[in-house]
């Protein structure tokens, strides 16, 4: 019984994500069997793909069309949820974001140090935490929407949901979508996660949504990852497991609600915590996950920060414990800013 109990320990840290994976799964299914409904010769009785419709940009572009208010509500509904929880869409339900993390991209192995992850500026240099630096999707954005009332309706082109139903469509009837396999490309040479955290504009306007909620305490939003620093080791396996690769978690010293740009509250973070109740997802006040392990700070009689069997070679001494202070609800993240 006692080999075993490690291992049974380690699948009950897995929980999380296996239940992050069967949703992401169930919803990527409902949107493929979606998308083939609507293909031609569309279904009798799917002849649209409702995912379209919860899509913001999608339900901007055919507001400046038809100006009707009323088939915004999903999409509304969709923004509301995001500022009163975060980027959650991103984590769990966006299928394109899903087909994408799950490429085995090389880059998982070879980023493994905090360095590696962390974000440059133009000269290649690494920003310390809480650097700002300018992101493509925010400009991209920008321009998306500057252009619709000239016309100019690029949405298509670049909306991650519009992607996934028109790659869909190709393949059911035959054809090649290249836009698919170039970001499959992108998703092998740069990380999987890379157009969601870089280029995604609907990943951008969900961000500045949850951005715009910040203020919420994580008694009040529905979907938050609070982090007590006094458990904290700063070893840096939260930044690594990460999807988005976002650094604030391990950087920041203060404790209470988390929230960086990118985060999308997957939970992976939790997951690969060693430190017993540092980090944890709360609705609405209740905590619904905890991370575990073997690391606790001297005060409650477990094994101190400096142990070496709560320290890890991911994180640079450089770096450690750099940003107490700095990266909170109220500056913009690292990686994920």
């Amino acid at each position: 019984m006692r080999a075993r109990k490690p291992t049974q320990k380690r699948e009950a840290r897995r929980t999380l994500h296996y239940t992050r994976r069967s949703v992401q799964l169930a919803f990527l299914a409902a949107f493929l069997l979606l998308a083939w409904a609507a293909s031609y010769p569309p279904s009798r009785y799917l002849r649209e793909n409702f995912f379209l419709r919860v899509d913001p940009l999608g339900a901007l572009s055919a507001f400046m069309r038809a100006s009707a208010l009323l088939p915004l509500w999903p999409a509304m509904a969709l923004l509301l949820l995001t500022f009163l929880s975060g980027r959650f869409f991103c984590g769990w339900i966006c299928p394109l974001g899903t087909v994408l993390e799950m490429i085995p991209s090389p880059l998982r192995l070879k980023k493994r140090r905090m360095e590696g992850i962390r974000p440059r500026g133009v000269d290649g240099a690494v920003l310390l935490p809480g650097a700002r630096r300018p992101r493509v999707k925010y400009l991209l954005l920008l321009a998306l929407l500057v252009l619709l009332p000239f016309g100019v309706n690029l949405l298509w082109l670049f909306d991650p949901l519009v992607i996934a139903h028109r790659s869909a469509v190709q393949v059911f009837t035959g054809s090649l979508p290249l836009l698919f396999l170039g970001l499959l490309v992108l998703a092998l040479a740069a990380g999987p996660r890379f157009w969601c955290q870089e280029v995604c504009p609907l990943g951008a306007l969900l961000s500045a949504a949850g951005w715009a909620g910040r203020g919420l305490r994580e008694d009040k939003a529905l979907l938050s990852l609070v982090k007590d620093e006094a458990a904290c080791v700063h070893c840096g396996r939260c930044a690594l497991a990460c999807p988005f690769w976002i650094t604030e978690v391990a950087d920041t010293g203060r404790s209470g609600r988390l929230l960086a740009f990118d985060c999308a509250l997957c939970g992976e973070c939790l997951e690969a915590c060693p430190a017993d109740g540092a980090l944890s997802l709360v609705s609405l006040g209740r905590r619904i996950a905890v991370s575990t392990g073997p690391c606790k700070p001297s005060e409650s009689g477990g094994r101190r920060r400096d142990d070496p069997t709560c320290q890890w070679e991911g994180m640079s001494p450089s770096f450690e414990g750099a940003g107490d202070g700095e990266q909170t609800r109220t500056k913009g993240p690292g990686r994920g800013g």
